[in-house]
């Protein structure tokens, strides 16, 4: 197997995660929220904190602790899910649609200008690196051998979220979050508790978010601001998109529209001489005009979420209803 291609599977597969835990936000609880990218970061960095040792000079961060990679993904995984409490305790309460979104892009520009000019807290925008094969003192891996151990372990990694949201997604939890996104008077005239359910939501993809950027450092083995990108949501949001908001097996499917087939295939295109970005610009281009043809032609997606619709008795021939 190539280089490359344990190389697109192994993204595929983070990239699936972080889809799946968008999804939870936004496909059931229907919250667009632009915050999502900076949970991602979240546990980013804080696994490296947590992992890659003491800070030597001039790089400057905080903790600095070698802890074993699974108990860092975990307090990772905890820490995301912490702040996006904090940010969903504010957004949620009183703000919904583009009220919402507004304060969780503000949410994640803090972030964002935080982890970039308080060098003390993650080395500024130089960001971290140091991660390398993590699990090594535990299997004793070659270089080789690590990166096809990854590409396995992010794959068993996304069927097993996979199955999770599965299981929450036919369960009362999860069915309780589409009546939010549904008709939220409806919900709380039938008692509902609107803002603690959706707080819950929130947190919950979030920290799927968290372990998602956990992963990702340790494939790439560093994390820095400038992998915040504003085209890395729109790709997240293209895929749940495109394959069918609030289904997780669209979601799915649109991981690997957006994510493998047209993401990659922007890499084989032609240079134009003089021009060296105009690649990466296409790539941008290609994936906007997605968006906007299924906005307009095929909004609920390829693979459009199941509708659950109560049965109704039916009645015998010769009854009569009183």
């Amino acid at each position: 197997m190539s280089a490359y291609l344990v190389s697109v599977l192994t993204e595929g597969a983070i990239f699936g995660i972080m889809a799946l835990g968008l999804n939870v936000i936004w496909g059931w609880s229907g919250d667009f929220d632009l915050a999502y990218y900076g949970y991602i970061a979240v546990g980013a960095y804080m696994t490296l904190v947590l992992t890659i040792g003491p800070a030597v000079a001039p790089a400057q961060y905080i903790l600095g602790l070698t802890l074993p990679y699974p108990l860092a993904v975990v307090i990772a995984v905890l820490c995301s899910m912490a702040v996006s409490l904090v940010v969903g305790s504010i957004a949620l309460r009183h703000l919904r649609g583009i009220y919402f979104s507004i304060v969780t892009l503000g949410a994640v520009y803090v972030m964002y200008v935080l982890a970039g000019q308080y060098v003390p807290l993650f080395d500024g925008y130089n960001g971290l690196s140091g991660l390398f094969d993590p699990m090594g003192d535990w299997f004793g891996l070659d270089y080789q051998s690590y990166q096809y151990f990854l590409m396995g372990l992010c794959l068993v990694l996304f069927v097993l979220v996979f199955l999770f949201m599965w299981r929450i997604s036919g369960s009362r939890f999860g069915m309780a979050l589409r009546t939010l996104r549904e008709d939220e008077r409806a919900a709380a005239a039938f008692g509902r508790d609107i803002y603690r359910l959706k707080l819950k939501g929130y947190v919950l993809g979030a920290g799927v978010g968290g372990f998602a950027g956990a992963l990702f450092v340790a494939y790439l083995s560093a994390f820095n601001p400038s992998a915040w990108s504003p085209v890395e949501i729109i790709v997240l949001y293209a895929a749940v998109l495109v394959g069918g908001r609030g289904n997780i097996w669209g979601v799915a499917l649109g991981v690997f529209i957006m994510g493998l087939i047209v993401q990659e295939s922007t890499r084989f295109l032609p240079e134009v001489p003089g021009h060296p970005q105009i690649v990466l610009a296409l790539r941008g281009v290609i994936i906007g005009l997605v968006l906007v043809l299924f906005l307009r032609f095929r909004p609920q997606g390829l693979l459009p979420e199941r509708r659950y619709v109560d049965a109704q008795p039916k009645l015998e021939p010769d009854a009569r209803p009183v």
